[in-house]
């Protein structure tokens, strides 16, 4: 089988012997992959790695030195990208140990010292390999679209900083995609500014690779990357479909999480978002023309079975305190639960936004209401299970 280009292939090693470390690089050397990076070290050094630098999609991880190599690749689960591909080298024979590295989604564990052939023959399948029919389904990064049921709602106020505290507070990678074009708010909230090319992307799929994305996305800090744009007003936007389903899969093979910033209207392109989140945001203020339209999303949304489900905010509570639907007559209206109430706070909002802040480290009820959100989303790191979250993080070829 040829080879790929060598600019799709990155894979950094880590092993502990200098006789491994040879047989590794000549392999490397037969396959004609350049952009290698092999490094005198194991597990501990790996995890150093990745906690300062992005997860290359390829790891060759020597556990030899480890006590407890499955608690230790966990720790590095919390550091790397989903969809990242792990071969684990080891003096360890031992049938048990490699049973419980593949539940994880290992590669493949490889006996130390390596031998040439051996080594060949794995890397090919780990590199070039096709995607076998059982994994050809799964999925990586979360898809979570935040929808407004009426512009002003605080859609891209919550966005912004639900991604900001996962990638802060809960040291999870997230891409946050902001779909209005004409305005891009998302990234005034950051105080960034926009790169070029998403409505490239969304208007040309043929344009769509994982490195033209990797040029456009704006990280906010080393989690958090920003893709958004700010077309001008007097240009008709013409999207498609494959565009926009393309593009996520793309993004949720890079992190843990992808936010998109619905923009407040009803096209092709709202109804491919929704239909391919896990998790649809559904922000509402607390009137009666919010509870119509929330109702409305809901239907669209579709049965939450499958690992989809929606979860209703209702946003900016307090701030009329007349005329202000109940959450009671939301849920009795709805026939669905409220999930989180956001209060108004009139001091600081505002403030926030107009400095290109965001609520990390803030310690308000605003604060601690979208804290609350994570976790109802993403949960606590405690609450994670390691087979689980390994089966989908180190994805086998």
């Amino acid at each position: 089988m040829a080879a790929p280009k060598d600019e799709k292939i990155q894979i950094e090693v880590f092993l502990e012997t200098l006789q491994d470390i040879e047989t590794v690089r000549e392999a490397l050397e037969s396959l004609n992959i350049k952009k290698n990076d092999i490094v005198r070290g194991g597990i501990k050094e790996a995890i150093e790695f990745v906690s300062k630098k992005k997860s290359p999609p390829y790891l060759i991880i020597d556990v030899s030195k480890s006590d407890m190599p499955v608690s230790d690749l966990n720790k590095l689960a919390d550091l790397c990208g989903p969809g990242v591909n792990v071969v684990a080298v080891g003096t360890r024979n031992d049938v048990g140990l490699y049973r419980d590295l593949m539940k994880l989604g290992i590669f493949d564990y490889l006996v130390s010292p390596l031998f040439a052939d051996i080594v060949g023959r794995s890397l090919k399948s780990f590199l070039f390999g096709e995607e076998d029919d059982k994994k050809s389904g799964t999925k990586f990064g979360k898809i979570i679209a935040f929808v407004g049921a009426r512009g002003g709602a605080g859609t891209s106020f919550l966005a912004t900083n639900f991604a900001a505290l996962v990638s802060k507070e809960k040291s999870r990678r997230i891409l946050l995609l902001d779909l209005d074009l004409h305005f891009g708010t998302d990234s005034l909230y950051f105080d960034l500014k926009q790169n070029s090319g998403l409505r490239e992307i969304l208007e040309d799929p043929d344009h769509i690779d994982s490195l033209f994305i990797e040029r456009l996305l704006v990280p906010v800090n080393d989690r958090l990357s920003l893709l958004s744009s700010e077309e001008n007003l007097d240009e008709t936007l013409s999207y498609k479909v494959e565009g926009i389903e393309l593009l996520l899969k793309k993004l949720s093979e890079q992190s843990h999480y992808v936010a998109i910033d619905v923009p407040h209207c009803f096209n092709n392109m709202t109804q491919a978002v929704i239909s391919q989140a896990h998790i649809m945001v559904l922000v509402t203020d607390p009137s009666l023309a919010g509870l119509r339209d929330t109702g409305r999303l809901i239907q669209l949304f579709g049965p939450e079975e499958g690992g989809r489900k929606v979860v209703v905010v209702i946003n900016k509570s307090g701030l009329y305190n007349k005329g202000e639907v109940t959450v009671s007559d939301f849920e009795t209206t709805l026939s669905h639960k409220i999930g989180h109430v956001l209060p108004f706070d009139k001091n600081s909002v505002m403030d926030l936004v107009n400095r290109g802040k965001i609520l990390v480290e803030e310690q308000s009820d605003l604060a601690n209401s979208v804290r609350a959100l994570v976790n109802d989303i993403i949960g606590s790191k405690d609450s994670e299970e390691p087979t689980s979250w390994f089966s989908n993080l180190f994805k086998k070829n």
